[in-house]
Protein backbone atom coordinates (compact mmCIF):
# COMPACT_ATOMS: atom_id res chain seq x y z
CA UNK A 1 0.00 0.00 0.00
CA UNK A 2 1.80 3.66 -0.91
CA UNK A 3 2.22 5.50 2.55
CA UNK A 4 1.51 9.36 1.72
CA UNK A 5 4.48 11.23 2.39
CA UNK A 6 4.10 15.15 2.61
CA UNK A 7 6.03 17.03 0.71
CA UNK A 8 4.80 20.66 1.92
CA UNK A 9 4.36 22.53 5.03
CA UNK A 10 0.68 22.36 4.50
CA UNK A 11 -1.32 20.83 1.84
CA UNK A 12 -4.56 19.60 1.70
CA UNK A 13 -5.67 16.08 0.23
CA UNK A 14 -8.98 15.99 -1.27
CA UNK A 15 -9.38 14.21 -5.03
CA UNK A 16 -12.80 12.37 -3.58
CA UNK A 17 -13.93 12.24 -0.52
CA UNK A 18 -12.97 13.64 2.48
CA UNK A 19 -10.63 16.19 2.78
CA UNK A 20 -7.55 15.44 5.16
CA UNK A 21 -5.43 18.58 5.68
CA UNK A 22 -2.09 18.49 6.76
CA UNK A 23 0.20 21.14 8.45
CA UNK A 24 3.96 21.01 9.99
CA UNK A 25 3.72 22.34 13.33
CA UNK A 26 6.83 24.55 14.65
CA UNK A 27 9.42 22.74 16.85
CA UNK A 28 8.41 25.74 19.60
CA UNK A 29 4.77 24.64 19.60
CA UNK A 30 6.06 20.71 19.64
CA UNK A 31 8.69 21.26 22.58
CA UNK A 32 5.84 23.44 24.40
CA UNK A 33 3.00 20.86 24.04
CA UNK A 34 5.54 17.99 25.55
CA UNK A 35 6.28 20.39 28.69
CA UNK A 36 2.29 21.06 29.27
CA UNK A 37 1.90 17.06 28.98
CA UNK A 38 2.14 15.89 33.17
CA UNK A 39 0.58 13.50 35.32
CA UNK A 40 -1.63 15.88 37.11
CA UNK A 41 -3.90 15.84 34.03
CA UNK A 42 -7.25 14.02 34.39
CA UNK A 43 -6.99 10.50 32.87
CA UNK A 44 -9.46 10.57 29.70
CA UNK A 45 -9.00 6.69 28.56
CA UNK A 46 -13.12 5.61 30.01
CA UNK A 47 -14.11 7.88 26.75
CA UNK A 48 -12.22 6.46 24.38
CA UNK A 49 -11.05 3.33 22.04
CA UNK A 50 -7.38 3.27 22.36
CA UNK A 51 -5.88 0.12 23.85
CA UNK A 52 -3.19 2.71 25.02
CA UNK A 53 -1.01 3.00 28.63
CA UNK A 54 -2.69 6.78 29.20
CA UNK A 55 -4.62 9.43 27.69
CA UNK A 56 -4.89 12.29 29.27
CA UNK A 57 -7.34 14.98 28.86
CA UNK A 58 -6.08 18.73 28.34
CA UNK A 59 -6.73 21.50 31.04
CA UNK A 60 -8.36 24.58 29.01
CA UNK A 61 -4.55 26.50 28.96
CA UNK A 62 -3.41 23.72 26.71
CA UNK A 63 -6.74 24.13 24.72
CA UNK A 64 -6.01 27.28 24.65
CA UNK A 65 -2.56 27.18 23.35
CA UNK A 66 -3.20 25.06 20.52
CA UNK A 67 -6.42 26.74 19.65
CA UNK A 68 -3.87 29.97 19.02
CA UNK A 69 -1.15 28.11 17.09
CA UNK A 70 -3.50 26.52 14.99
CA UNK A 71 -6.75 27.95 14.15
CA UNK A 72 -5.54 29.91 11.30
CA UNK A 73 -4.25 26.67 9.35
CA UNK A 74 -7.71 25.49 10.54
CA UNK A 75 -9.55 28.21 9.36
CA UNK A 76 -8.02 27.69 6.12
CA UNK A 77 -9.07 23.80 5.86
CA UNK A 78 -12.72 25.28 6.44
CA UNK A 79 -12.78 27.85 3.86
CA UNK A 80 -11.55 25.26 1.53
CA UNK A 81 -13.96 23.03 1.65
CA UNK A 82 -16.79 25.64 2.23
CA UNK A 83 -15.35 26.42 -1.76
CA UNK A 84 -14.78 22.59 -2.66
CA UNK A 85 -18.46 21.52 -1.80
CA UNK A 86 -19.33 25.12 -3.12
CA UNK A 87 -20.04 24.23 -7.05
CA UNK A 88 -18.89 27.13 -8.30
CA UNK A 89 -21.84 29.05 -5.98
CA UNK A 90 -20.69 32.40 -4.49
CA UNK A 91 -19.52 31.36 -0.94
CA UNK A 92 -20.98 33.60 1.84
CA UNK A 93 -18.92 35.50 3.89
CA UNK A 94 -19.76 34.72 7.25
CA UNK A 95 -16.90 34.57 10.01
CA UNK A 96 -16.68 31.40 11.32
CA UNK A 97 -15.30 30.66 15.17
CA UNK A 98 -13.12 27.39 16.23
CA UNK A 99 -14.81 25.46 19.09
CA UNK A 100 -12.49 22.64 20.64
CA UNK A 101 -14.78 20.67 22.99
CA UNK A 102 -11.93 18.62 24.13
CA UNK A 103 -9.01 17.18 23.25
CA UNK A 104 -6.26 14.36 25.01
CA UNK A 105 -2.27 13.42 25.06
CA UNK A 106 -2.49 10.03 23.59
CA UNK A 107 0.80 8.09 25.19
CA UNK A 108 0.77 4.85 22.90
CA UNK A 109 3.83 2.14 24.09
CA UNK A 110 5.36 -0.63 22.20
CA UNK A 111 2.38 -3.52 21.31
CA UNK A 112 -0.07 -1.56 21.82
CA UNK A 113 -2.55 0.03 19.35
CA UNK A 114 -5.82 1.95 18.64
CA UNK A 115 -9.45 0.24 16.97
CA UNK A 116 -10.33 1.36 14.29
CA UNK A 117 -13.39 4.28 15.01
CA UNK A 118 -14.89 7.97 14.55
CA UNK A 119 -15.06 10.70 16.86
CA UNK A 120 -18.57 11.84 17.92
CA UNK A 121 -19.79 14.89 19.45
CA UNK A 122 -17.99 16.96 16.72
CA UNK A 123 -17.60 17.94 13.25
CA UNK A 124 -13.64 17.52 12.60
CA UNK A 125 -11.09 15.83 14.44
CA UNK A 126 -7.69 15.67 14.45
CA UNK A 127 -4.04 14.35 14.67
CA UNK A 128 -0.39 15.92 15.96
CA UNK A 129 2.59 14.09 16.74
CA UNK A 130 4.89 14.91 19.48
CA UNK A 131 7.55 12.42 19.99
CA UNK A 132 8.47 8.60 18.95
CA UNK A 133 10.60 5.95 20.29
CA UNK A 134 14.00 6.23 19.73
CA UNK A 135 15.14 3.46 17.40
CA UNK A 136 12.00 3.24 16.04
CA UNK A 137 13.64 3.92 12.29
CA UNK A 138 15.46 0.23 12.83
CA UNK A 139 12.10 -1.16 13.05
CA UNK A 140 10.36 0.98 9.96
CA UNK A 141 13.02 0.08 7.63
CA UNK A 142 12.86 -4.19 8.58
CA UNK A 143 8.98 -3.40 8.74
CA UNK A 144 9.12 -1.58 4.59
CA UNK A 145 11.00 -5.07 3.78
CA UNK A 146 7.55 -6.76 4.19
CA UNK A 147 4.67 -6.70 2.05
CA UNK A 148 2.53 -4.41 3.81
CA UNK A 149 4.47 -1.83 6.81
CA UNK A 150 1.98 -0.34 8.93
CA UNK A 151 4.09 -0.77 12.49
CA UNK A 152 2.84 2.34 14.38
CA UNK A 153 1.34 3.94 11.85
CA UNK A 154 -2.14 5.32 11.36
CA UNK A 155 -4.53 3.92 8.63
CA UNK A 156 -7.91 6.50 7.25
CA UNK A 157 -10.48 4.66 5.26
CA UNK A 158 -12.51 5.90 3.35
CA UNK A 159 -15.42 3.79 0.53
CA UNK A 160 -14.66 0.83 -1.22
CA UNK A 161 -11.84 -0.42 -2.66
CA UNK A 162 -11.53 -1.03 -6.62
CA UNK A 163 -9.33 -1.42 -9.78
CA UNK A 164 -9.54 2.50 -9.95
CA UNK A 165 -9.96 3.77 -6.51
CA UNK A 166 -8.24 3.01 -2.79
CA UNK A 167 -10.16 3.20 0.05
CA UNK A 168 -7.12 3.81 3.16
CA UNK A 169 -4.70 6.35 3.69
CA UNK A 170 -1.73 4.62 5.64
CA UNK A 171 0.42 7.57 6.69
CA UNK A 172 4.26 7.07 8.98
CA UNK A 173 3.93 9.56 11.40
CA UNK A 174 6.65 12.11 11.83
CA UNK A 175 7.03 14.30 15.11
CA UNK A 176 5.40 17.93 14.15
CA UNK A 177 2.97 16.42 11.94
CA UNK A 178 -0.85 17.19 11.95
CA UNK A 179 -3.13 16.37 10.46
CA UNK A 180 -7.00 17.49 10.89
CA UNK A 181 -10.42 15.24 8.91
CA UNK A 182 -14.01 14.64 9.05
CA UNK A 183 -14.81 13.13 12.22
CA UNK A 184 -16.85 10.56 10.39
CA UNK A 185 -13.76 9.32 8.66
CA UNK A 186 -12.63 5.89 10.15
CA UNK A 187 -8.79 5.43 11.17
CA UNK A 188 -6.87 3.18 13.48
CA UNK A 189 -3.17 2.79 14.77
CA UNK A 190 -1.48 -0.24 14.23
CA UNK A 191 0.94 -1.47 17.28
CA UNK A 192 4.88 -1.49 17.22
CA UNK A 193 7.58 -3.41 18.62
CA UNK A 194 10.36 -0.24 19.97
CA UNK A 195 10.45 0.25 23.68
CA UNK A 196 9.52 3.93 24.12
CA UNK A 197 6.29 6.67 23.58
CA UNK A 198 4.95 7.14 20.77
CA UNK A 199 3.11 10.21 21.79
CA UNK A 200 0.48 12.34 19.97
CA UNK A 201 -2.68 14.07 20.63
CA UNK A 202 -6.28 14.73 19.27
CA UNK A 203 -8.84 17.19 19.67
CA UNK A 204 -12.95 17.04 18.47
CA UNK A 205 -13.55 20.62 17.13
CA UNK A 206 -16.28 22.26 15.28
CA UNK A 207 -16.77 25.82 13.63
CA UNK A 208 -19.51 27.96 13.84
CA UNK A 209 -20.91 30.96 12.72
CA UNK A 210 -19.99 34.11 14.75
Amino acid sequence: MPIYKPNSDKAFLAPFGPTVGYFKMSEDVVNTLNSMMNENLKDFSDNLVGKVKQELQFSDEIKNYIGNNLVQFLGEYHSYNLQRNSFGNQVDNDSYKLFIHNGWFVRQFENEYNPIHIHTGCTLSCVGYLSLPEGIDDEWEEDYKDHYPANGHINFTYGVHNPYGCANMLIKPEVGDFYVFPQYLFHCVYPFKTKGERRSFSMNMSFAKS
